[in-house]
């Protein structure tokens, strides 16, 4: 189980890098850094401890005209007082999470028998492998020196943050070239474990979609990462029955190595 003691460290580096991305103007505020997204206790105690990844939190995450009704536990939070802050990133899903965005991934979720949300054998968490800093502009429309500042405490602290958590399953929709950020040891290469070779609504696809899988190992465990290419959301070139039987080809995957 995951316990609160391990992320103290890494609870200080979130707001470490939240405090030296201030000198930048693209950084969101008033906001906090977002650690993860999810139910920390119910992650640790689920059949499947699995991990959605992005890049880096939305602006969307801190409305203008209320900066923190989706983290309303956080309003006064500051980098003294950790119980607080994870209490306010546990909440999120049961507060009013940004639907339009972590619905890409939900389908694909209960395919493998998990949710963001409470209800299912497992629930999952999101993380972001670039920066836990809100952005405006999106991460794609920062300048090459905003990018840069943000990965070198980003990058270590989301490595740092994995673990702790020990993901089983690790889903990224990113750029492929995020690809080479993962720094945890690999136990063979990324191989194509499946290919959407049609599009929602059955026709053929010019370019089929692949599912590739590669296993590393984060704290003495296997963990096995699964990369789709996004479109303008995460798993966006397949539709909700598609990334359905994704989660359930992510779990057979899982399964066989057992």
């Amino acid at each position: 189980m995951t316990k609160r003691v391990e992320l103290i460290d890494v609870v200080a580096g979130a707001w470490s890098a939240f405090e030296r991305a201030s000198v930048l103007q693209s950084r969101v505020s008033p906001a906090i850094p977002i650690l993860f997204f999810g139910d920390l206790k119910a992650y640790s105690l689920s059949k499947i401890r699995i991990v959605t990844v992005g890049l880096n939190p939305s602006l969307s995450e801190f409305p203008a005209c209320s900066p923190f009704q989706r983290f309303p536990f956080a309003k006064y939070v500051t980098a003294t007082d950790p119980d607080c802050y994870l209490d306010a990133l546990s909440a999120y899903f049961r507060t009013d999470p940004y639907n339009r965005w972590f619905s890409s991934f939900e389908p694909m979720l209960n395919g493998i028998g998990a949710s963001y949300y409470n209800g299912r054998p497992s629930t999952a968490l999101h993380t972001d492998i670039c920066s836990p800093i809100a952005t405006d502009p999106t991460w794609n429309n920062l300048d090459d020196e905003a990018r840069e500042k943000l990965e070198k405490c980003g990058g270590p602290l989301w490595h740092d943050l994995l673990e702790v958590l020990r993901p089983q399953v690790v889903v990224l929709s990113v750029a492929k070239r995020h690809q080479s950020s993962i720094e945890f040891d690999a136990t063979g290469n990324w191989k194509t474990i499946h290919e959407f070779d049609r599009t929602a609504d059955g026709g053929f696809r010019k370019r089929p979609v692949p599912v590739a899988a590669r296993w590393y190992t984060i704290n003495r465990e296997r963990s096995l990462f699964v990369f789709v290419r996004p479109a303008q959301t995460p798993l966006g070139f397949l539709g909700n029955n598609q990334k359905q039987q994704l989660g359930a080809i992510v779990l057979r995957e899982l399964r066989c190595a057992q």
